[in-house]
């Protein structure tokens, strides 16, 4: 996940997972499908997780985020 922080600039975990989610939000599925499958497993399970879990208001629909269930 270090790799993926360091390309886009970011310092969190969180800010990637929100970016996958506004790539989703703005239509682009292709995109956030790939940003997603570039995250280590133990990444996607904690986005997905944090999405439907732990009360993160990702605004990624249920059917988005069954894409990415099947993604990990």
């Amino acid at each position: 996940m270090k790799k993926q922080l360091k390309d886009y600039g970011f310092n969190s975990d969180m800010q990637y997972y929100e970016m996958i989610a506004e790539s989703f939000l703005n239509g682009n599925i292709s995109q956030a499908k790939e940003q997603f499958k570039a995250m280590p497993k133990l990444h996607r399970i904690a986005m997905v997780r944090s999405a439907t879990l732990w009360g993160w208001s990702s605004g990624i629909s249920k059917n988005n985020l069954s894409i990415l269930f099947d993604l990990i």
